[in-house]
């Protein structure tokens, strides 16, 4: 599993960054520790040990069923929101719209809904995510396909110019305003950048 740089240099273990990223991306799947040290490719006594760290941090919940424990995301931690954006930005889909694509500068946002980031229920017409930027669709596409086939579900997106996201603004789009009341994540530019953009 490829580990991003700048979160090697924050958190000092790598097995650690290495469940956070399994926990966070998926917070609504369930792991019993065979699993995790498969996924996370390391040692079961590394796993083992940061699970405990992760557990006493109030990070991560468990749970014995049968002869089996369990781990999850704790949606109650007070880090939960911050790892799950943390995750989205460092891993995945955001991580490959972010390094392949916005180095070119194309991709000036990019908004997740919560529902899409959490893993929540959502409505068949609801807008995963947006990307505001001078970008084709074919360049995103493949990405989108990748992340469609890991989460094994249809991912609903919107790419559209700067011009044309100031004017939906503007006109008060009811996607938009969907979009922008089900609490949306910055995960490339900044929150000021949908003010100005």
């Amino acid at each position: 599993m490829k580990v991003c740089n700048s979160l090697k240099h924050l958190l000092v273990s790598q097995t650690r960054l290495k469940l956070i990223n399994i926990f966070f991306s998926s917070p609504k799947e369930i792991f019993y520790v065979r699993q995790l040290v498969r996924l996370a490719e390391e040692e079961i006594n590394s796993v083992r040990r940061e699970l405990e760290n992760l557990k006493s941090a109030g990070i991560v919940l468990s749970e014995w069923r049968g002869n089996r424990l369990f781990y999850w995301a704790n949606s109650g931690s007070s880090l939960y929101l911050d790892l799950l954006v943390i995750t989205t930005k460092n891993f995945g889909l955001g991580y490959n719209l972010s390094e392949k694509i916005s180095r070119s500068g194309s991709i000036k946002l990019l908004l997740y809904s919560y529902k899409f980031i959490s893993g929540g229920e959502k409505k068949p017409d609801d807008i995963d995510l947006i990307i505001v930027g001078d970008i084709s669709v074919r360049e995103v596409e493949e990405h989108i396909k990748t992340e469609e086939q890991k989460r094994q579900q249809e991912i609903n997106y919107m790419i559209m110019s700067k011009t044309e996201f100031q004017m939906r603004r503007q006109k008060r789009d009811p996607f938009l305003i969907d979009f922008f009341l089900n609490c949306p994540v910055v995960v490339i530019g900044s929150p000021q950048d949908i003010i100005n953009t």
